[in-house]
């Protein structure tokens, strides 16, 4: 059966660093991927408030992270650091779900610290109610808090697409670049955490997630 696979981000780049590895997976094996990233505006630093990409560049790296892939690429109406968790943005997943006849979801996890991140999860449970596959993808470590870990319960073995989820990542240079500045070799962040879930699994690299429900596998 062909899955109608529908990915999550809040920005452009948290879908590349939660479970791109996972989408090649799909796509690869014939389904139909759909990537939505929520925000379309510039991108702020939550530190020093500077733009740290404006919303042309962010659309340009996220179209050709959608191409990398080979997925359809929907930019979402709302502004970087304020998703809201409304009728607005549960309506909105809600006609994106209805309008690819989605029927297996990737999205972010409860215990990130993100604004943007809780909102959309929180949404995207609200409008999945009749979607049977939910799964949650982790966040590549960041200097962030949580005092909450991602409930493990689901592994794919990505060993065979390790190299175009880094390929996707580092389309992104600009949030890359970002962390770089802070001391973060995000990409080297990406393959550790996908070698430390593999050996978690037996495998050589993997994605790990947090199953909301599943009927179909």
């Amino acid at each position: 059966m062909v899955k109608n696979v529908l990915a999550i981000g809040a920005h452009p780049d948290d879908i590349e660093f939660g479970c791109f590895g996972t989408l090649k997976k799909h796509i690869n094996e014939g389904d139909n991927v759909t990537m939505l990233v929520m925000t379309h505006s510039d991108v702020i630093d939550t530190h020093t408030r500077n733009v740290v990409r404006d919303s042309s560049i962010s659309r340009q790296e996220a179209s050709a992270s959608a191409k990398v892939l080979g997925a359809k690429l929907l930019l979402g109406p709302f502004q970087d650091t304020k998703v809201p968790f409304n009728s607005d943005s549960v309506g909105f997943i809600e006609n994106v779900i209805r309008e690819n006849n989605i029927n297996w979801i990737y999205t972010h996890w409860a215990g990130d610290t993100h604004q943007d991140h809780i909102n959309t999860l929180n949404a995207t449970m609200a409008s999945s109610r009749l979607v049977k596959n939910v799964l949650c993808y982790e966040q590549v470590p960041l200097p962030r808090i949580s005092s909450v870990q991602p409930n493990i319960n689901y592994y794919v073995d990505i060993s065979s697409t390790i190299n175009i989820k880094i390929q996707g990542c580092k389309v992104h240079h600009h949030q890359i670049s970002k962390f770089t500045q802070y001391g973060f070799d995000m990409i080297e962040n990406v393959k550790s955490l996908a070698k430390f879930r593999g050996s978690q699994c037996g495998v050589k690299y993997a994605e790990a997630f947090n199953i909301l429900k599943i009927v179909n596998i």
